[in-house]
């Protein structure tokens, strides 16, 4: 496996908004292809608005929702949970290049010291946090992104967090997902071609 292609910087930070800027990631996988490998209806929006912030030099502003927020506020406790329960210890990183061109980027909220894993924590309401752990699965609306973080890592799992304090009974809920190598492959296809023309446009 190739050495992975740092954002070293912390996430959140105006050097971390700057480097996302422009270029496709993870979390947003999902507007260029969908979770069967298809491409997204979504996509031309998508390449429009990244286009946008390179040419503008500012982000599209996204108003963060209620659940924004107490992801944000309660993702340092959900990693320390994780840990205590996991017995894994996680190292930080702004960010994780796909290859040389920093052109796609995956910002992982941990890699695992000593495996080739990574972590995805989700921090949602109770009724949601109960979902999760009742349907024991990665919810449809993260494939994108925890595959997405696999295929620029080239890392073979994933651990899928959710954590509710609220709920006594299993505050953490942790799920470990493989590569899945169909999808990936997919995504090779569809987001490189995506970034190209992307990254074509911006030369225009």
């Amino acid at each position: 496996m190739n050495e992975l292609i740092l954002l070293n910087c912390e996430q959140g930070s105006e050097a971390w908004r700057q480097a996302r800027l422009g270029i496709p990631t993870a979390s947003q996988f999902h507007r260029i292809l969908t979770p069967s490998g298809a491409a997204s209806s979504q996509a031309t929006g998508y390449l429009a608005e990244l286009l946008a912030e390179h040419i503008s030099g500012e982000a599209a502003t996204i108003p963060p929702t209620a659940d924004m927020q107490r992801g944000t506020e309660l993702e340092p406790a959900a990693r320390a949970c994780y840990e205590l329960e996991s017995g894994n210890d996680v190292v930080q990183v702004g960010g994780v290049y796909l290859d040389e061109s920093k052109t796609v980027m995956a910002s992982p909220d941990g890699l695992i010291a000593g495996m080739t894993r990574g972590l995805e924590i989700k921090s949602p309401k109770l009724s949601t946090h109960i979902r999760y752990i009742l349907e024991d699965g990665l919810p449809t609306q993260y494939v994108l992104q925890v595959q997405g973080g696999m295929w620029v890592t080239g890392y073979d799992e994933w651990d899928f967090v959710s954590y509710c304090p609220e709920y006594d009974a299993q505050p953490i809920y942790i799920k470990t997902i493989k590569r899945n190598n169909a999808l990936i492959a997919q995504m090779d296809k569809h987001i490189r071609a995506f970034s190209a023309r992307l990254e074509n446009l911006k030369g225009a």
